[in-house]
């Protein structure tokens, strides 16, 4: 038997992380929950190149669905956000149903090996691309379209670039 030893290294500070515990890892794709500010709810708004934040919308929660209205304060845009999140129900190879609050409606996403392959460089797996996915169809204002994440469709371009944007 061949024994075998690793190597450990500690920094200077002999701290184990980073310095900041609230800092994600470097490269790393922030999720809708990385983006909220210190208000109870500002997330960006998911439309390409408005800027504006979300705001709670009159209309508040919505006890059937579970879902809280959203409005963008500078162009307009409404959308949804789920209080407890999507919770995933199934999977089938690179399909993923989630549901959201006490509502019966499920949001299907639907991944191609090229956009796993692309967000794993990032450090995000299959799981964790598909439930951003859903989040992000609720703030576009979709509760049950199909989301198609292949790397040709506008829809994978659009939200690529809401979570690769500073």
């Amino acid at each position: 038997m061949v024994q075998r030893t690793a190597e450990v290294t500690v920094p200077h500070d002999n701290s184990s992380g980073p310095a900041d515990p609230q800092e994600p890892p470097a490269g790393a794709v922030p999720g809708p929950d990385l983006l909220l500010s210190n208000g109870p709810v500002s997330l960006r708004c998911p439309i390409h190149k408005c800027g504006g934040l979300l705001n709670t919308d009159a209309s508040g929660y919505d006890a059937q669905t579970g879902l809280e209205g959203l409005v963008c304060a500078q162009c307009g845009h409404r959308g949804f956000r789920s209080r407890e999140g999507v919770i995933l129900l199934f999977r089938g190879g690179y399909e993923f149903k989630f549901s959201y609050g006490p509502s019966l409606q499920t949001v299907t996403v639907v991944l191609s090996s090229a956009s796993v392959n692309l967000w794993s460089t990032h450090g995000v797996n299959d799981e964790q691309l598909a439930k951003i996915a859903a989040e992000w169809s609720l703030l576009c204002g979709n509760t049950t379209k199909r989301v198609q994440l292949g790397i040709p469709a506008e829809e994978f371009a659009d939200f690529y670039l809401y979570f690769c944007q500073k």
